[in-house]
């Protein structure tokens, strides 16, 4: 997975802030008091109600992880078709089997179709982080307009929500839109991906997460 955040200029890389407001919600299946930002919807486990707990990828303890962390989710209709959380040396894995090629063609969609300067400072004067899902990040589009939408949302090591370039919400439209820059060969690692961890993968998931 090509990290979001990496993928971006330099001057935008060093926007990113760290979130210090939250919530602390004690989750009875880990047993462990799980900091959580104010979007709870957007963070908890759909499926569950509850803080996910668990890379999808190394099942490795999340609290117990030296790393950062994300929280990706895929909707379609209304509807949470998919959703995982994966620490970043599993995200980092994953990159490497992207092609130079599909990355640079990410970077420059991220460069060209987003004015980040102006999102992220806009952005960052919002005192509620779950405002960054009410719209996508490239084309503005509300979310009560998409058919389709993903989001993404990043941890620090100790389970603080950061703030920068992520979280964000992304349309399917736009989604679209940049994978159609990918090669075939990072199309098949994100299918294989895809049917490695889920038993029935929602056809064609796009997910920001996984740039």
């Amino acid at each position: 997975m090509l990290d979001l955040a990496n993928a971006l200029p330099g001057s935008i890389q060093q926007s990113a802030l760290r979130h210090r407001h939250f919530l602390t919600v004690e989750s009875p299946k880990s047993g462990y008091n799980h900091p959580m930002s104010s979007p709870d919807p957007w963070i908890l486990s759909h499926e569950t109600g509850e803080p996910f707990t668990h890379c999808i990828h190394c099942r490795l303890p999340l609290h117990e992880l030296d790393s950062p962390w994300l929280i990706n989710k895929d909707f379609h209709k209304g509807e949470c078709v998919m959703e995982y959380a994966i620490c970043q040396r599993c995200r980092d894995e994953v990159s490497q089997q992207l092609s130079t090629e599909s990355k640079q063609a990410v970077r420059e969609f991220l460069e060209q179709e987003i004015p980040w300067q102006e999102r992220i400072s806009s952005l960052i004067m919002n005192p509620d982080p779950g405002t960054r899902y009410e719209s996508c990040i490239a084309c503005e589009i509300p979310r009560d307009q998409c058919k389709g939408f993903a989001t993404s949302t990043q941890f620090d090591e100790r389970g603080d929500l950061m703030l920068g370039a992520l979280p964000l919400m992304m349309c399917d439209n736009c989604t679209a839109k940049i994978t159609e820059r990918l090669s075939q060969a990072s199309r098949d690692a994100w299918d294989r991906f895809l049917s490695d961890h889920f038993d029935c993968p929602p056809h064609q998931s796009k997910l920001p997460g996984w740039l």
